[in-house]
């Protein structure tokens, strides 16, 4: 064998033995953070620019392994599914919820987070607490939510909700303005956020009831069509979400952002 030869296998063997290097995928959540999750990491109770969660924690380890490495940013929600959408600057809506209009557009994973609605009121308003039998009987009082969310989940009770608050905060000051009688988030939320120290979800300014006719919402990571690689990505994240539910490594990872009790 001559020396070209020679040299030409060198190279192949070396080619063989190097890793590809990994694939950096974009996810992206909302810029208003949405603990669990995601949310900005708080130093010395300040917010800095450092995105943690639940999500970010779940995709890099259902992608361990794999050719792909993810990276977590927030915008607003509205640029990141239309970023997402398009499949080049980002690949990934994480925590996003089905429906039939996304799916035209985004391929879906198994959920990997389940989040459970409340109605959320003032303590001081209702000293007894609330029930309801129906979404109907919960539509009968004043509810209140975040702008630019949907709320169809709600049922009948979807068209009553004033979606006029620009946060959480404001939906507190709505309820103690008397402007409102109740909002409905997800306990896992609502623990986020008093996890992260904010005052007007902390404490016992407010008290919860069940929310009726209504399944525990579930969440996904949503990966744009558009991507060239989107199946492997899907499958990647979907194996991965297999081995984590094995291994019993999800419970633990969405405890490190919630609050106790």
């Amino acid at each position: 064998m001559n020396r070209t030869a020679w040299l030409f296998l060198l190279v192949i063997v070396w080619c063989a033995g190097v890793r590809a290097a990994p694939i950096e995928v974009r996810a992206c959540g909302g810029a208003n953070e949405w603990p669990p999750s995601s949310y900005y990491a708080r130093r010395d109770g300040h917010s800095s620019n450092d995105v943690v969660g639940f999500s970010p924690d779940v995709l890099a380890a259902a992608l361990e392994g794999s050719k792909f490495k993810p990276r977590a940013s927030l915008v607003p929600f509205a640029r990141c599914l239309a970023d997402a959408r398009a499949g080049a600057d980002m690949q990934i809506v994480m925590a996003a919820f089905y429906n039939p209009q996304r799916a035209e557009s985004f391929l879906f994973s198994q959920p990997y987070l389940v989040l459970t609605p409340r109605a959320y009121f003032l303590s001081e308003q209702w000293p007894k607490g609330l029930s309801f039998s129906s979404l109907s009987e919960m539509a009968t009082l004043r509810l209140c939510g975040l702008n630019g969310i949907s709320y169809a989940h709600l049922g009948p009770a979807a068209a009553k909700v004033y979606t006029g608050a620009a946060d959480y905060a404001a939906l507190v000051h709505m309820l103690q303005a008397r402007r409102c009688d109740l909002f409905v988030e997800s306990q896992e939320v609502i623990n986020g956020f008093r996890l992260l120290g904010v005052p007007e979800l902390s404490g016992s300014v407010l008290a919860s009831a069940s929310v009726p006719e209504v399944a525990p919402l579930q969440a996904h990571f949503a990966v744009s069509r558009q991507y060239p690689q989107a199946l492997q990505l899907l499958r990647a994240i979907d194996e991965g979400l297999v081995r984590l539910r094995r291994e019993q490594r999800l419970l633990p990872m969405l405890q490190r952002h919630q609050a106790p009790g």
